[in-house]
């Protein structure tokens, strides 16, 4: 009988344990609600503050389509049969939930196979900041523990800096998070945790698994450790929108563009959003250049969109190169800000295959306006903006170059006296001017150019490629020219960008130092 009673007490137990596990798996509450269920309703849940009064006006999505909260905070949907996830778009008057690792938590997992589930989320409420400071980060792009020792000792050591002088940060990365070595994933996301700030995730070409032969089952190692590929959420009056724009078919083949059901979320959750907000659309693989190059599907048809709203912004990565790029659609304009990387070129030196120093960007944002952005150097003060050469410079023995820019057919320099600024963040609304013992010269005109100083050091030094990713004409050089001996000149260069902050520089980079790993 004793017997009897044990195995009995031993059946409710377990019996017991297993409902419990799945109502956390399914996130239920025991609060009911107070809507009546829509026969179509699959996919549904409660949505309360931190004082349990329910959030109306709260956009959910299965990743296909999107519902609004109603007046009791109750969210209706009917699940998509691909849908992996349940998330919602974090309104700017909702504080940003967090994991224990301080990782955005404003997702939940579908694991339940039953017809109709219940996802509760709670959002605490607090008065709607209107300064926020996003830190882009493009492509880490890890591929060994060295690499991540690097990434962890320099980018985000120089963020730790950084993060106390701007308020409200968050942290967003623009894809590459890996290249292509899934057995990163965990260390990779514990170098981004429990940081000041915390990071959303892009995903990138090189974080789908190389070895998968479709998109879906590329992104499960992404998925498993940030969740959807593609969502949303608010601060202030912006609008930031993160998008999957790697269109993944088989093993490390891709082009860039969005799928179909992509694009019908992308318009769903724009619905929701109003016209006077400046929108940030974050991707991997830039637009820049038009369709034929870059971004395929749905090129004209996002930009568009775009286009509807005060502002709108671009954040990409990919190239390992740094420029910004307009788009001139509908009487506006589309800043596309192709982002320098974390990892430079590849982690092989300290700056990018532009020239431009292994980075991340700094926008600070007001309301619906950009007011300020730069390209913050890893290691460098905030005011290195610029690197100057003398023109006649060689930089070493000519190989597969002439690696000296007085020799450059795009900058059609002739005589001596010219100087070569590398400005890597300039754009048209950009001032350069050019200033010799202490009077100005000229304003510096504009060219695309190499970095010869940089492609020697990957070509020569490094044994890379002429012609390859290592090898990049970019257009944020400028050119003028001084009176008498350069490499003792008295000059200064004094770059004045679009919002009034003026960044100068006075002498020659002649050598490589600071080029290698950093002491």
């Amino acid at each position: 009988m004793k017997k009897l009673s044990f195995i009995f007490l031993l059946f409710v137990t377990v019996c017991a344990c297993k409902k419990q596990s799945t109502a956390k798996k399914t996130g239920q509450e025991e609060v009911p609600i107070k809507t009546e269920l829509s026969d179509a309703t699959t996919l549904y849940g409660l949505v309360l503050d931190q004082n349990n009064t329910p959030l109306p006006g709260i956009v959910f999505s299965d990743g296909f389509t999107t519902a609004k909260t109603d007046q009791n905070g109750v969210y209706q949907l009917s699940r998509h049969k691909k849908a992996k996830f349940v998330f919602y778009s974090i309104p700017a008057d909702g504080e940003i939930m967090v994991d224990e690792n301080n990782y955005p938590l404003f997702y939940q997992e579908l694991v339940s196979k039953e017809k109709r589930i219940r996802h509760d989320f709670k959002i605490n409420k607090k008065a709607t900041a209107q300064k926020f400071t996003l830190f882009a980060v493009a492509d880490p792009q890890c591929r060994n523990l060295a690499e991540l020792a690097r990434f962890k000792n320099e980018t985000i050591a120089d963020i730790k800096v950084n993060v106390p002088k701007y308020p409200n940060v968050i942290g967003l990365t623009l894809g590459d998070i890996i290249f292509d070595t899934p057995e990163l994933w965990g260390e990779m996301k514990n170098a981004m945790a429990k940081q000041a700030l915390p990071f959303f995730q892009t995903i990138g070409n090189h974080d789908h698994l190389q070895t998968a032969t479709s998109e879906d089952v590329g992104e499960e190692g992404f998925r498993k450790q940030f969740g959807p590929t593609y969502y949303s959420f608010d601060r202030a009056n912006t609008h930031i929108v993160v998008v999957d724009n790697v269109m993944y078919s088989e093993k490390q083949t891709y082009r860039g563009g969005l799928l179909e059901n992509h694009w019908k979320w992308l318009q769903e959750d724009l619905a929701h959003v109003s016209k006077d907000k400046m929108v940030i659309f974050a991707c991997h693989i830039p637009f820049r250049n038009g369709n034929s190059v870059n971004h395929v599907d749905y090129y004209s048809e996002i930009l568009n969109l775009l286009s509807t709203f005060k502002e709108a912004h671009i954040f990409a990565g990919h190239t390992h190169y740094q420029t910004n790029y307009i788009h001139n659609i509908n009487g506006k304009e589309i800043f596309e800000h192709v982002h320098g990387t974390a990892s430079g070129a590849w982690w092989n030196s300290t700056i990018c295959a532009d020239g431009t120093p292994n980075g991340y960007a700094i926008y600070e944002i007001e309301g619906n306006v950009m007011k300020n952005w730069k390209y913050k150097s890893t290691n460098y003060p905030d005011d290195f903006q610029m690197r100057v050469y003398n023109a006649d410079q060689v930089f070493g023995p000519a190989n597969k170059y002439t690696y000296v820019f007085g020799a450059s057919v795009n900058l059609n320099l002739s005589g001596s006296g010219w100087i070569v600024a590398n400005i890597w963040n300039a754009s048209k609304y950009w001032k350069v001017e050019l200033f010799q013992d202490g009077q100005k010269v000229q304003d510096m005109v504009a060219k695309t150019s190499r970095d010869l100083w940089a492609t020697y050091y990957h070509m020569e030094e490094l044994g890379k490629t002429k012609g390859s990713d290592f090898d990049k004409t970019e257009n944020h050089f400028y050119i003028g020219k001084l009176s008498g001996n350069v490499n003792t000149a008295n000059f200064e260069v004094r770059a004045t960008d679009g919002f009034g902050n003026v960044y100068k520089a006075n002498n020659l980079k002649v050598d490589f130092s600071g080029i290698g790993v950093y002491n």
